[in-house]
């Protein structure tokens, strides 16, 4: 006698128990999850080059000072004094430095403080602009043969318009 079985497929097996509506739950609470990952890394990905952004301006800003202070400057004397005198009277030297670099985007005005007055080398630009990185640094300021008084000058740079 020949036993025969009866082999069932379990791909043809039809006898299940839907339950399509009781994941819904869980995929919306992963969905949820996944989304503020992707916002949290966005949002990072933000911070980090707008940071990058600023060490770049900071840089510029310090390079335009260096260049402005250097030795070799219009208006800077021996022993790195600035002339206040050559300053406010030749200001042509300043204003094409400024136009070289406003040809790149970059913008930026030589401030110079002293006793209690401040002044704006060129006088025409204006400082509106939110993003603004200021670079200082202590300098004497001879005003004549006899008085030579401690000042501050500033770099103060931004990008855009």
């Amino acid at each position: 006698m020949r036993n025969t079985i009866n082999v069932r497929s379990f791909f043809r097996d039809e006898r299940a128990v839907s339950e399509e509506f009781t994941v819904l739950p869980a995929l919306s609470v992963v969905m949820i999850g996944f989304a503020l990952f992707v916002a949290l890394l966005a949002q990072t990905y933000l911070a980090y080059t707008d940071h990058v952004n600023q060490l770049q301006n900071f840089q510029t800003a310090d390079g335009v000072l260096q260049k402005l202070t250097n030795p070799d400057s219009y208006f800077i004397r021996e022993g790195g004094l600035i002339d206040l005198d050559i300053l406010q009277n030749d200001t042509l030297p300043l204003q094409q430095l400024c136009t070289q670099y406003q040809r790149s985007g970059v913008t930026f005005i030589l401030r110079l403080q002293w006793s209690n007055q401040t002044q704006d080398f060129p006088k025409a630009l204006q400082t509106e602009s939110r993003n603004r990185i200021a670079v200082a640094k202590e300098m004497g300021i001879y005003l004549n043969e006899a008085q030579t008084i401690p000042g501050i000058l500033t770099i103060l740079l931004w990008r855009g318009s």
